[in-house]
């Protein structure tokens, strides 16, 4: 990324990092790849920025591979230097959850009219709502990103960390019409992740629906996953 878009999608301009470490790992997994600024807010005392990405490269990578990363700034205005906190996610959804929890607001990182998809359904919208809701029910196990034209799946599994929460796994499809300009999701909830797994080979039955859960403020419905804490790799 060139220097003045740096400046202009990050506003680190006049800052440093504020370990050496930071700016290593910050060149590695950010300022040196190929990445396209999706969504951001920046907070008015500017001490923190959130940015939805999209990682060109990964066209080029690990077939699969989760092109999104959700990139948390946070700024000593005094000292001028940075910190920063990143995930690499599959899902939109879950890139937004992941800054929510961080202390974005709710919508700031919505993309902008005209780029992206639309949900194709209320089953979809609903399952989105609860999933940038809930930041810490579930931990990513596994994800993997089709490609094609003119529709792509995106799946997603899931564990619940709570150790008592039966049907712990859950897994997550995306189906994407490119065509139509809009994506479908659903969820299915597992014992295990082989079985996850094995229902994800064979298809012959519908996915077996999540026990209906209450999350505070939210409407009854399916309890709802969210993405996994921690950084890009």
């Amino acid at each position: 990324m060139p220097q003045h878009l740096y400046d202009l999608e990050f506003r680190l301009n006049g800052y440093r990092p504020a370990t050496a470490e930071v700016g290593h790992d910050f060149d590695d997994r950010i300022s040196l790849g190929e990445l396209t600024t999706l969504a951001k807010h920046h907070t008015a005392d500017g001490r923190h920025s959130f940015l939805v990405l999209h990682d060109d490269s990964t066209i080029y990578g690990v077939p699969g591979e989760s092109p999104l990363v959700a990139l948390h700034l946070t700024r000593d205005v005094a000292r001028r230097t940075f910190t920063f906190d990143s995930e690499r996610l599959p899902l939109l959804t879950l890139a937004q959850s992941w800054l929510v929890q961080r202390g974005c607001p709710d919508g700031a990182v919505d993309l902008p009219d005209g780029l992206g998809t639309l949900p194709a359904d209320e089953t979809t919208t609903a399952l989105e709502r609860r999933l940038l809701h809930t930041g810490n029910r579930y931990t990513l196990v596994d994800s993997h990103v089709g490609e094609g034209y003119p529709t792509l799946e995106t799946m997603v599994l899931l564990k619940a960390v709570n150790p008592d929460q039966t049907y712990p796994y859950r897994l997550l499809l995306e189906v994407t019409d490119l065509q139509a300009g809009t994506r479908r999701l659903r969820e299915g909830a597992f014992e295990t992740a082989e079985a996850a797994r094995v229902w994800l080979e064979d298809r012959s039955t519908p996915l077996p629906a999540p026990a209906p859960t209450t999350i505070r403020g939210l409407p009854a419905g399916p309890a709802a996953p969210a993405s996994a804490r921690g950084r890009t790799r």
